[in-house]
Parts: structure tokens; C-alpha cells; sequence
């Protein structure tokens, strides 16, 4: 069996999402493979070496994300917008708190993805058939926590990139797409991603702990 390491397709996306994760760059690539930097990774990765992980500096103490569910959020014109001029969805889009505390939100995952990587499609479908859809995150709360910040991000979800299924909305091709932040170098970055897609543990759908909104939902 032969020991050469080949970086695939796949591979290689699996890759640029982690990288892309944890705000990384080009010069950390290169850092990656300057003297033993790469070596130590390994390390680390076998349980052979302790990460000690130095704090963020001057974290916000103002942990509160205001939204203004009165004004409609603006989306992007590749996205069904007959679908998303409906009446049941704008009335979906207006449930949730005028504000909410970033530090008590709830980070739910599939159970599946704890262990590895789960199609969008079907965290999608249990959301729906749990009746969970009305008390994620929207696409609207995710543009109030973006607007925080890349320390307020990184405080709060420390690397990982968190989704908005509230807001699952048709591609104007008719696949179906959901939004995410993710901190990207010095940003937070809004995408909206294909259900066709699958995420691990450091994807988890963001929840409102204590704001019940499922007997809003008729």
C-alpha cells in the first residue's frame, strides 16, 4: 500500500472549508509548511501535544443582537423572490424577540452530525418534522449578529459556522438554499449555501433558547 499522500478533489474541499472556518489565509498555508509548524499540527492531532489557546482580547461585554422585524431584509436576487413575497413566509420571517442574547442561544445539531457529516436535505427535513423551523435563527438575525462583528463572532461561536434554517428559501433554479455566517480573515461573511451539501459538528443551527415560537405558527 503506498504511503503518498494525494490531495483530491474532496479532499481538497474539505480543506478550503476548514480554512475558510477558522478565518484562515494564504500565509497561514504557508506558515502551515515553513520548519516543523505542520509536524506540530500532527502532533496535536494524535494526542501527543496540548493546545494552550490564548483568550480573545478585549471580548464585548454588550452581548445583545437587536432586530428590527419591521423592515423586510433585503435578499439576493439569485434566490426565488415569488417564493419569498409569499404571506407564508413573510410571516414566518417576522416571528422572533426584538432582541436576543448571542450567549444564549442554542446550538442545536442533528443528531448525526455529533459523529460526522449530515446532508442539509435531512437536518432539514427533522427540523420540519420536530416543528423546530419557527424557533431557529433567520436570515434577518443572522444580518444583526454579522453587524456585530468579527470579535463578537468569535466570542460567541468560536471557528464555527452557524445556520439561519428559518430562512430556507428556493434557488430562482429551484434547489433549495439556507443562509450561514461564517468569520472569514477580518469579517463575518454571509453565504447562502445548497441543502445538497452536508456539515459535521461545527455547523450547528442557531435556536432561541427560551423564546418558544411554534404557537405563533398556524
Amino acid at each position: 500500500m503506498s504511503n503518498e499522500f494525494i490531495l483530491g478533489q474532496a479532499l481538497g474541499h474539505e480543506l478550503e472549508m476548514a480554512i475558510g472556518r477558522t478565518d484562515g489565509t494564504v500565509t497561514d498555508v504557508h506558515w502551515l509548511r515553513t520548519g516543523s509548524n505542520f509536524e506540530n499540527v500532527i502532533l496535536l492531532a494524535r494526542n501527543r501535544a496540548k493546545l494552550v489557546r490564548l483568550e480573545e482580547s478585549n471580548p464585548s461585554t454588550d452581548t445583545v443582537v437587536r432586530v428590527d422585524r419591521s423592515v423586510r431584509p433585503v435578499y439576493p436576487d439569485f434566490l426565488n423572490q415569488e417564493f419569498i413575497n409569499t404571506p407564508k413566509f413573510i410571516a414566518l420571517e417576522k416571528l422572533g424577540p426584538p432582541e436576543f442574547d448571542a450567549s444564549k442561544l442554542h446550538q442545536w445539531l442533528h443528531p448525526k452530525q455529533k459523529k460526522k457529516a449530515v446532508l442539509g436535505n435531512v437536518i432539514h427535513e427533522l427540523l420540519l418534522w420536530k416543528q423546530l423551523i419557527p424557533s431557529c435563527l433567520g436570515y434577518a438575525d443572522l444580518l444583526g449578529i454579522q453587524a456585530k462583528g468579527i470579535v463578537f463572532f468569535r466570542q460567541h461561536f468560536k471557528g464555527k459556522t452557524v445556520f439561519g434554517w428559518r430562512s430556507v428559501v428556493p434557488h430562482r433554479d429551484g434547489d433549495l438554499r439556507v443562509p450561514y455566517l461564517v468569520g472569514i480573515g477580518g469579517g463575518v461573511v454571509l453565504y447562502w449555501d445548497w441543502l445538497g451539501h452536508d456539515w459535521g459538528a461545527n455547523y450547528p443551527a442557531l435556536r432561541f433558547a427560551s423564546f418558544d415560537l411554534r404557537p405563533l405558527v398556524t
